[in-house]
């Protein structure tokens, strides 16, 4: 069994009221509303289904969807799963959390987010390893590298929406392990994969957050609409 099958098979299973695929993010409402972030396709690929998703099983969808190779079927299948956990947990900006504890620590984040800066003067070195590097960061072929050699790996949670989870859990599993973004499915299976904190959301309002999401809407448009939470496996101090 795969870590999706282990986080899927003991959810309740609910029919999708409602999908939307923006240019950015991705939503599925069913017994709560579940967030992915959509990957720009490199090449046209076609949606399972597309048009006839309302309706379906939300588990069966997932099921599907999640292990597909198709990045907007892979961001729907991630989606539907975050919207079948009741997302629970700490009341804590993740960031805030990592400013504390990075105090002369090794850090490697994967992915971009805000406040790098001051994370930097607190932090030993910080490196900032993504896809799409930008001036100073390393591809993501540097992640064999720098992250076995790191305090503290932060690691956003659209590596299961682009299927490079695996390895990355594998390379991080000696650091102190923290997966953030609203991606992240707050699901302590993952706690079982070497995952010390899950950093990721909840939606409140699911109404404004789908228009949001259906006129291209970034983070930032929508995140007065989701709350920021944390579980822990093991909280630093």
């Amino acid at each position: 069994m795969n870590i999706f099958d282990e986080i899927i098979q003991p959810l309740a299973d609910f029919p999708i009221k409602d999908v939307r695929v923006g240019s950015i993010w991705t939503a599925v409402q069913s017994k709560n509303c579940g967030l992915a972030l959509n990957f720009p396709e490199p090449y046209p690929m076609f949606v399972r289904s597309c048009g006839e998703l309302i309706g379906k099983s939300t588990k069966e969808i997932a099921q599907q969807f999640v292990k597909s190779y198709n990045p907007t079927e892979a961001s729907i299948g991630v989606a539907a799963i975050n919207s079948l956990i009741d997302a629970e947990g700490e009341s804590i900006n993740a960031l805030d959390y990592i400013e504390e504890i990075v105090l002369n620590k090794r850090v490697v984040f994967v992915g971009h987010f805000p406040r790098m800066d001051k994370i930097r003067t607190r932090a030993k070195f910080l490196q900032i390893i993504d896809k799409n590097p930008k001036i100073g960061d390393y591809p993501d072929v540097a992640s064999e590298f720098l992250i076995p050699q790191a305090d503290i790996a932060v690691i956003t949670g659209s590596v299961f929406v682009n299927k490079t989870y695996k390895r990355l859990l594998e390379l991080s599993k000696n650091c102190y392990t923290i997966l953030i973004g609203p991606s992240v499915m707050m699901s302590d299976v993952l706690f079982d994969y070497g995952v010390d904190v899950l950093a990721g959301s909840k939606v409140l309002n699911s109404t404004k957050l789908l228009m949001s999401i259906s006129q291209g809407g970034h983070l930032k448009d929508f995140s007065k609409n989701i709350k920021y939470i944390m579980k822990f496996r093991e909280k630093k101090r």
